[in-house]
């Protein structure tokens, strides 16, 4: 769910191997009221939770308790779940959507639910999407936002009050790299490292405005230096470029991670106790900070144990979630919390009262749990004698583009990975000398490329997205 982030890792791998697989270590995730999205290396996303109103875009109403298959769709890189909606972001630029539809949030020129996915109209070339209780989001290519659904406060950035059952464009922003979605606010990164929002302010979610909000973005004062935002659901998180976490509006349950500061807050203000912080995730009424040594903090609301501590009591100040490390994404939705690990393997904590938590039951955890069977049988696979195995991720990427290898032979120097753009103009090169590579990528435009790994035994190409 948008109440976040969302500045989410998106991890696709492409296996190369001779016989059936069943490693994980190969799905996107996004956590929503009571239901969550992962997207497979396949392109064929999967989804598990409530399916009251059609949000799992199964085309029936039938909840599950483990992941199953959203076959309707293909070629999708990003997903985004909130309360009784879906969005996916597919691999040619354009968006599909799902769910309850009342404020015409799926962006299809009405505002009837719908169980199976219909396309968002009039978007191409999305590179970003974020989903909120009844509202959309959208990042394009250029720069520019365009938005969908619910405007009463004004967070679809048009200069109106007047809610859009089709997409319109966020007035005056240009440059945009990242978005988020809070409960009423958006918020819009910038690529000079400003944060701009519009919407609602009565909890101070975008800094020192109006308590009755605004209907075109401002720029958050005293946010500079930003390269990642999580809109909460009445609270917003800055990420700054020395990894310290900023962070403006509602602190009532500890979300913002500092018990001396009040109830509400209209000046963004460090959090303190947290350095080295690599992602941020904004919950409905907390908040996760990934640390760089793959550990999770939490703050905030904790009534179903969301916070994964083994209790619900509330924690106004950010605290390890114990047993838990080597995590390399986090999501926040309502109620619970989901955690990608590097060994492949998927976790999640709090409220299941819909099987949202993808562990087969309905049963509350106050620790977490592992997701069961997360694209086991979804994901890309490419036939080789060889046995290699390449990955590539995240995608969408942002700053860094990962490139990790099994069973090449780097010895020899000749396996080189390129980066070029869709018509073939080559933007970077270099040689592959560890299984784990990086690629600096901050200089490239928002927009759509080609990786390509080239060596004596073959020749491997993959679409990735620079948000």
């Amino acid at each position: 769910m948008n109440y976040k982030r969302r500045s989410l890792i998106f991890h696709i791998t492409l296996i190369l191997v001779a016989a059936s697989i069943t490693n994980t270590n190969a799905q996107t995730f996004s956590a929503g009221f009571n239901h969550a999205l992962f997207n497979c290396a396949s392109g064929t996303p999967e989804c598990v939770g409530s399916n009251t109103s059609g949000q799992l875009g199964l085309g029936t109403w039938v909840s599950h308790s483990t992941p199953v298959q959203v076959s309707a769709l293909n070629g999708i890189i990003a997903v985004d779940a909130t309360y009784g909606n879906s969005l996916f972001l597919k691999n040619d630029g354009t968006v599909w959507a799902v769910g309850a539809n009342g404020n015409g949030q799926l962006g299809n020129g009405t505002t009837t639910s719908e169980i199976a996915p219909v396309r968002v109209l009039g978007l191409t070339g999305i590179t970003a999407i974020a989903a909120s209780i009844d509202f959309s989001i959208f990042l394009k290519n250029d720069g520019t936002v365009w938005g969908v659904g619910n405007n009463t406060n004004g967070q679809l950035g048009d200069g109106t009050t007047v809610s859009k059952t089709t997409a319109v464009q966020v007035m005056g922003l240009t440059g945009i790299t990242a978005i988020s979605a809070g409960m009423a606010h958006s918020l819009f990164l910038k690529n000079d490292g400003t944060v701009w929002a519009t919407g609602s302010n009565y909890y101070g979610q975008i800094g020192n405005q109006p308590y009755f909000g605004v209907q075109t973005p401002v720029e958050i004062a005293g946010a500079s230096g930003i390269t990642a935002i999580a809109a909460g659901g009445t609270h917003s998180l800055f990420l700054k470029n020395d990894q310290t976490v900023w962070g403006v509006g509602s602190n009532a349950y500890g979300q913002l991670g500092n018990s001396n500061v009040g109830h509400y807050i209209y000046n963004a203000f460090q959090i303190e106790g947290l350095s080295g912080i690599s992602k941020l995730a904004g919950g409905f009424l907390f908040s996760l900070f990934l640390n760089n040594n793959g550990t999770v903090l939490a703050s905030g609301a904790n009534t179903y144990g969301q916070l994964g501590d083994n209790s619900t009591t509330d924690k106004s100040i950010p605290t390890a979630i114990p047993g838990l490390n080597g995590v390399i994404a986090i999501d926040a939705g309502v109620h619970f919390s989901m955690f990608l690990k590097s060994d492949g393997t998927l976790k999640s904590v709090g409220n299941n009262n819909s099987g949202q938590l993808g562990d087969g039951t309905n049963i509350q955890r106050l620790t977490p749990v592992l997701v069961n069977n997360v694209c086991a049988n979804s994901l890309s696979i490419v036939q080789n004698h060889d046995k290699e195995a390449l990955a590539v991720y995240p995608n969408p990427c942002h700053e860094r583009l990962f490139i990790e290898t099994t069973n090449f032979n780097l010895e020899n120097g000749d396996t080189i990975v390129e980066l070029s753009t869709l018509q073939g103009q080559l933007l970077k090169s270099t040689v592959l000398k560890t299984p784990a590579t990086a690629l600096l990528i901050n200089d490239l435009k928002t927009g759509i490329y080609f990786v390509t790994i080239k060596s004596a035994k073959g020749v491997y190409s993959k679409k990735i997205v620079k948000n």
